[in-house]
C-alpha cells in the first residue's frame, strides 16, 4: 500500500493500525516498560529515606516532651534516649547521634548524670532543653549506593 504525501495524518495512522501492523504495542511496552521500574523503584528507595526522616522527627519531638518533664531525674537524657529509642524501633539505636542541650550546657551521648546521683543541676525550671539527633541514610538501588546522606531533627522545649 502506497501513501501520498497528500494523505492526512489520521489516515496514516489507519493504515498502521491494521491487521498486518500487529505487535506494535508490544514493541512499546518493551521499550517503555524498564524506564518505568526505574523510575518506580527510584521512588520506592527515597520514600524509605523519608519515611526514616518522618521516624526520626517523631521520635525526637517525643523525647523533647519527655526530657521536658524530666526535672528532678538524676540522668534525664538517658531517660530521654530511651524514650527516642522506643518511638523508632525501626531505627538503628547503635546510628542514631544524639546531643543535648540543658540550660545552655551541651551534653553528645546518651547520657548526662547528676553529681553523685543527684538530679541534673542544668534542669532548671523555665530554662531551655534542646534535642538533637542524626542519623545516617543509604538509598540503595540496583546495586548503587547513595551513602552521604544523613538525616537530622531536633526540639527546643520549656523545662517544666
Amino acid at each position: 500500500m502506497m501513501l501520498t504525501v497528500r494523505q492526512s495524518i489520521a489516515a496514516r495512522i489507519r493504515a498502521l493500525m491494521r491487521p498486518e501492523s500487529e505487535g506494535g504495542a508490544l514493541v512499546e511496552l518493551s521499550l517503555t516498560l524498564p524506564i518505568v521500574f526505574l523510575l518506580m523503584t527510584g521512588i520506592f528507595a527515597f520514600s524509605i529515606a523519608l519515611y526514616q526522616k518522618l521516624e526520626l522527627a517523631e521520635a525526637v519531638s517525643a523525647g523533647g516532651r519527655t526530657l521536658a518533664v524530666d526535672r528532678g531525674d538524676t540522668d534525664p537524657c538517658k531517660t530521654t534516649a530511651s524514650a527516642i529509642y522506643a518511638a523508632a524501633p525501626t531505627l538503628t539505636q547503635s546510628s542514631i547521634s544524639l546531643t543535648f542541650v540543658l540550660n545552655g550546657v551541651s551534653t553528645t551521648g546518651a547520657s548526662c548524670p547528676g553529681v553523685l546521683g543527684t538530679a541534673n543541676a542544668n534542669m532548671v525550671s523555665g530554662s531551655s532543653a534542646e534535642v538533637e539527633a542524626s542519623y545516617p541514610c543509604m538509598i540503595k538501588m540496583y546495586g548503587l549506593k547513595f551513602s552521604n546522606c544523613s538525616l537530622g531533627s531536633e526540639v527546643t522545649e520549656m523545662v517544666q
